[in-house]
Order: structure tokens, then C-alpha cells, then sequence
């Protein structure tokens, strides 16, 4: 990718908002407990709602680290590393669980995330418990949520 102006950078500061971040989240979020209702189970069913849980954690982390960084610096510093997210968000504040703590750790160390967003054929099971899933997702959204709201960004 071609280097970003000054401008661009600040553009994409400008509309790269926590708010926007957290709403998004909360949007994948929302969309995965739709479609985790049991009518829709049945064979990979619940791949999509596994994707849509982890999305939602790393934008609910992002909107907390922008109160404190830059889009540019977000991108390139912590990428989709869920580690690094998770070590700077807990900087910031963030409350995490011993159970939060074991989902952090399994998407960091294992391929969870490769095998949620890329087809591979073949046995497996992906050592992720959906419901644990679930809840380390609210858990987040709740502390987010409430580090936002204290700092004066309005979420839902």
C-alpha cells in the first residue's frame, strides 16, 4: 500500500471514531446472537456466529485504544493481534475475567481465527466453547462500554 499523505491521515483519524468502532462492534455483536438462535443450526451453522463474536471483540477493543492512538498507529502497531490489543486495552482500563483471559489466550495461539474466516476441509474442532465466546464478547462490551461512556463518548 501506497504511503499516506498528512491529509489522508488525518481524515481517517477524523472519521475512524470510537464511537463509530464501538456501534460497529455492537452491530456484529448483535448480528451474531440473531444468527445463534437455534433455528439456523445444522452442520457449520455456527462458524459465522463465531466470526461475528471475535470481529466484534477486536472493534470493541479498537474503540478503546483510539481514545489513545491514532487509525495509522492501530493499524500498524497492533494489527489483528489480539494479544497486543488485549494488553493495551487492559492499559486503558479494560476489565478482564479469568474466563476472557482463556478466550484471549486461544485466539492468540492457536489458528481459531484462521479456521473461522478461511474454508479448510476436514475434521476439526475449533476449541472454542460458543457460549464462553459469547460472554467474553458482552464482557468486553460492557467494559468498553462503560471506559467510553466515562470519557464522554456516547454508545449505545
Amino acid at each position: 500500500m501506497a504511503k499516506r499523505s498528512p491529509e489522508q491521515l488525518k481524515e481517517d483519524d477524523d472519521r475512524t471514531t470510537s464511537m463509530g468502532l464501538f456501534n460497529t462492534a455492537e452491530a456484529y455483536r448483535l448480528a451474531a446472537i440473531k444468527l445463534g438462535e437455534p433455528t439456523v443450526w445444522g452442520g457449520d451453522a455456527h462458524k459465522p456466529v463465531q466470526f461475528l463474536y471475535c470481529h466484534a471483540i477486536e472493534l470493541y477493543l479498537r474503540a478503546l485504544l483510539r481514545q489513545k492512538h491514532s487509525v495509522e498507529t492501530i493499524t500498524n502497531k497492533f494489527r489483528h493481534d489480539t494479544r497486543r490489543l488485549v494488553s493495551e486495552a487492559e492499559n486503558l482500563g479494560l476489565f478482564v475475567t479469568a474466563r476472557d483471559r482463556g478466550i484471549f489466550a486461544t485466539l492468540a495461539d492457536t489458528d481459531a481465527l484462521i479456521e473461522m474466516r478461511y474454508i479448510r476441509t476436514g475434521p476439526k474442532a475449533l476449541p472454542i466453547n460458543l457460549q464462553a465466546l459469547s460472554q467474553t464478547c458482552k464482557s468486553v462490551r460492557d467494559s468498553v462500554a462503560n471506559l467510553l461512556r466515562n470519557a464522554g463518548v456516547p454508545v449505545r
